[in-house]
């Protein structure tokens, strides 16, 4: 089985057409996309629907009055949204029954790129193990390599999403199957085994240091609890007669 990991989502799709194709994708953009929409559907939200463009967040809104707004742009709340992209401010609500419209600047851009994957998980600290597992079962029911890819930041690597990689390998290892791990899966194991903490190692990301520019230490904080919550999110991309398409992610539990 092999694991590959990609570094940013700043790719052409075709570039990595076969990686996807015969991969499960696990997508990380842990400051903060993937950790809010942990926190949305630990909240008990229905669904999360990544959404390519405010613009189109909007129309969502205008078809279901049951669904709030949440994301950013440029780590700012995006004017009239309902919500920040904060994983710490959505855990304190009480979502159940409710489809939250997500719009980031990163993260939203990886979930469309891994579209034509197998299936596609969210995946961030705070579920990090129970997500593993949930793959490592649909992977033996489902012949598949690993595939995970990091959301970068505005193009780049960013130090956060490449830590939490490492410790996707690192825990990987610890199970008695064989994998065939690429050298970036090989390059990220060693940061995730170089660090003594997962706050250290959000502190010397570029992410890490912009939220800290924009006073978000509770968020810092809160996305680093490892395995704080045991559920997923699983992408389903749904034909839409407006849209064309949506990608809809929903809370996936082990079948």
């Amino acid at each position: 089985m092999k694991v590959n990991v990609i570094l940013t989502n700043n790719f052409d799709s075709d570039e990595y057409q076969n990686y996807f194709l015969n991969s499960v994708c696990l997508v990380i953009d842990v400051l903060r996309a993937t950790s809010t929409i942990t926190a949305i559907l630990g909240s008990g939200a229905d669904s999360v629907i990544v959404s390519k463009s405010k613009e189109q967040a909007f129309k969502l809104r205008e078809n279901n009055d049951n669904c709030i707004l949440c994301g950013e742009e440029n780590g700012i709340i995006i004017e009239g949204f309902d919500y920040d992209n904060s994983p710490y401010e959505i855990s304190k609500l009480n979502l159940k029954g409710r489809s939250v419209v997500l719009k980031t600047t990163n993260g939203t851009k990886s979930f469309i790129k891994a579209k034509e994957s197998k299936a596609v998980f969210s995946i961030s600290i705070l579920n990090l193990y129970y997500t593993l597992d949930c793959i490592l079962d649909y992977i033996n029911k489902n012949n598949s390599n690993i595939t995970v890819l990091c959301s970068g930041k505005e193009g780049m690597v960013a130090y956060d999403d490449a830590f939490t990689a490492g410790l996707v390998v690192k825990y990987l290892l610890k199970k008695p199957l064989k994998f065939d791990f690429d050298d970036n899966a090989v390059l990220v194991l060693n940061a995730a085994l170089s660090e003594k903490s997962i706050i250290e190692a959000f502190a010397k990301s570029s992410s890490g240091k912009a939220c800290k520019r924009l006073k978000l230490d509770s968020d810092i904080q809160f996305c680093s609890k490892l395995n704080r919550y045991k559920i997923t999110g699983k992408l389903e991309v749904r034909k839409d007669n407006k849209f064309k398409s949506l990608f809809v992610i929903k809370p996936y539990f082990v079948q």
